[in-house]
């Protein structure tokens, strides 16, 4: 039996050990949100308009300015609420927002860094290997999620790179651990765990993108990454690492973030739609989200067809086993029928074979992405 939890041979007493379904729960998900507030920082502006974002389906700029369109969205937001429509954020707008599926507030202090001033946010090499080629780097990026597993995210420069000014991403979420130390170099080590062989898979598929992998939690906990200005905080740390010691280093630039995918297994499939419905800086730039038998949570089959409705020109692509849980709603996707996502039943073999049985025909379909 593999080491990395076996969901396919029984997934209700799966879930049963686990304690409930993928979604983190909402002592989980308050987790950060300590202290008081500062509703006057830009910061928590931020959090607004991402939360404003997310809850209303609007698209306003997450740039901490709280201009007519925010104070507008805040109005439409309280009166929907049955709240004192003032266009202000107090207490009692701010646990509306919380209430409604927002995240908890940045705590007073809490600071984030523009796009634009990377070199403040650079996380230091662990390691790098040179197998798979080209080569993988290991920075300490601690999501504060990761116990008792070391904070670590692996980025995989596949054999034959060529540095643009813009890099084009796929951002991978893995499923729940068995063992909960698990980091992402063991994870996606062939030689351990055949099936999640995704840099291998990258090499085959001979496209000009770069493949990240954070070491979640035991249960796919993301830490801040989903939390208001994370994905944000989080890319602008990639480019600084890949300027700082990966293939940037000698030109002397720093890349900023391209066409980037989001794609994930099992238990990622939370965060991934959390991160795609964000409204963050740099969502605008999803070009497809892959989910490999991940369809556990409710609001899988709504919240996927609002997203791809709300982007017409991006695509979702899921994979489920069928008579399994990620049937169910997998189905009830399809019958919203968003003429940009893709249900399709799996041909692996197991949950864990789901991702590299398609991974590679994902790779070769995304045109979007340059040869090499």
């Amino acid at each position: 039996m593999s080491r990395e939890f076996n969901f396919e041979s029984d997934p209700f007493r799966a879930f049963a050990e686990y304690g409930g379904p993928f979604e983190q729960s909402e002592s989980e998900s308050a987790a950060g949100w300590q202290g008081e507030v500062n509703r006057s920082t830009a910061n928590y502006t931020r959090w607004v308009q991402s939360s404003l974002n997310k809850i209303l389906g609007l698209r306003l700029a997450v740039d901490g300015v709280k201009g007519s369109q925010t104070n507008s969205a805040i109005r439409s937001f309280q009166q929907r609420s049955g709240l004192q429509v003032d266009g202000k954020v107090g207490p009692q707008t701010e646990r509306a927002l919380v209430a409604a599926g927002s995240g908890p507030p940045p705590a007073d202090g809490s600071t984030s860094t523009p796009p634009g001033s990377p070199t403040s946010l650079t996380p230091g090499l662990v390691k790098r290997e040179a197998s798979p080629p080209s080569h993988t780097l290991y920075f300490d990026l601690s999501l504060g999620s990761e116990s008792p597993a070391r904070p670590m995210t692996g980025i995989f420069i596949p054999e034959g790179y060529r540095p643009q000014s813009q890099v084009d991403l796929i951002l991978y979420l893995h499923g729940f651990k068995q063992r909960p130390a698990l980091t992402i170099d063991g994870y996606w080590d062939k030689r351990e765990f055949p099936y999640f062989s995704l840099r291998e898979g990258l090499n085959e598929g001979r496209k000009n993108v770069i493949l990240v992998a954070p070491t979640l939690g035991p249960r796919s906990q993301t830490g801040w990454l989903t939390r208001s200005g994370g994905f944000s905080k989080y890319l602008d740390q990639l480019m600084a690492a890949l300027a700082a010691s990966g293939p940037y280093k000698d030109i002397g630039q720093t890349p900023r973030p391209g066409n980037i995918i989001l794609s994930c297994h099992s238990g990622g499939g939370w965060p991934m739609r959390e991160l795609a419905l964000s409204g963050e800086l740099y969502t605008a730039q999803i070009k497809e989200c892959w989910g490999f038998d991940c369809t556990y949570n409710r609001g899988d089959d709504t919240e996927w067809a609002r997203w791809a409705r709300s982007r017409p020109n991006a695509a979702l692509y899921i994979y489920y086993i069928a008579n399994t849980r990620t049937e169910t709603l997998s189905l009830a996707l399809q019958r919203q029928k968003a003429p940009n996502v893709f249900v399709t039943p799996s041909r692996a073999a197991g949950h864990n074979w789901v991702p590299i049985t398609h991974w590679r025909e994902r790779i070769a379909a995304a045109n979007f992405l340059a040869n090499l």
